[in-house]
């Protein structure tokens, strides 16, 4: 059994950009409002059917007025860089209150300057015209559910941040036995950040066929393949993307390739030689 390690040093992509979500959010109700009243008989009956099944035309009825959303989008942000959670009105603001969970993040009136709190100040950025929150120099404890109040916004939606560190260069290793390669595609560094957001892919010519193997980590590729092709590992997650590649030859005992080659370089002088005489002795 032989067995191939190797990384590339292939340039990769680095992408700190997220996509815009558009965000809605609501007004509070000032208060609840029943729509009927049930007599005595019917809460004799059943009060508590007849309370659910209220409460839920209640919660109906307000989600298609637009009034409540139970949506959370989540964001993503590289470590270290920025993200904006973006956010729209129907009027414009006179005052905004940006939470993550229960605590405040920043706060503004037309009356007063813009307040940061916590780890948030000097690293937050209020747009009061658009609503708009950016948060600069990100770090994993940042991760939580932001939202918006305030009188201009509609909808009540969430922001559930995730913070994602930079992918390291996967390491792809490779293995023949009984006449198949195995190769493996792994991160051998010590990375924990989101794995479950990690995907793997293989890139394959056009001559070579892959196989899935148990796990998106591994393909397999038969010996018989044109050994000189180059098969490539892709892992990315929303935000980043790094590749490396191995020559198939390099999976096979040198023996095997030269003797393989040299088959190769024999077959066409062979047929050469064959045609050369057939020619040669069919002449009157």
């Amino acid at each position: 059994m032989l067995v191939f390690v190797g990384t590339s040093e292939s340039p990769v992509q680095e992408s700190s950009s997220w996509e815009e979500f558009p965000a809605h959010m609501a007004e509070a109700t000032p208060g609840w409002v029943p729509v009927a009243e049930a007599g005595p008989s019917a809460m004799a009956a059943g009060s508590a059917a007849g309370w659910a099944v209220g409460a839920l035309g209640v919660v109906c009825l307000l989600l298609r007025l637009d009034f409540i959303s139970c949506d959370s989008q989540v964001i993503y942000g590289a470590v270290n860089k920025s993200v904006t959670l973006y956010t729209s009105s129907f009027k414009p603001f006179k005052e905004i209150v940006w939470k993550r969970g229960k605590d405040k993040v920043v706060e503004w009136d037309d009356q007063s300057e813009v307040r940061a709190f916590l780890s948030f100040k000097d690293r937050v950025y209020l747009d009061t015209v658009s609503g708009n929150l950016t948060i600069d120099k990100l770090t994993p404890s940042d991760e939580d559910e932001y939202g918006i109040e305030s009188p201009s916004v509609r909808n009540n939606t969430k922001f559930t941040l995730r913070v994602i560190e930079s992918l390291p260069s996967p390491t792809l290793s490779c293995t023949l036995t009984d006449g198949n390669i195995t190769l493996q595609c792994m991160i051998l560094e010590d990375y924990n950040t989101h794995l479950e957001l990690i995907q793997y892919s293989w890139d394959c010519p056009s001559t070579i066929q892959c196989q899935s193997g148990s796990k998106p980590s591994e393909a397999y590729v038969t010996e018989e393949g044109d050994l000189s092709q180059e098969i490539q590992c892709i892992i990315s997650n929303p935000l980043f993307r790094r590749t490396t590649s191995v020559i198939l030859s390099t999976c096979v005992p040198s023996d095997k390739t030269r003797h393989r080659f040299v088959l190769f370089a024999i077959l066409p002088v062979l047929i050469g030689g064959l045609l050369f005489l057939k020619c040669f002795l069919g002449r009157p």
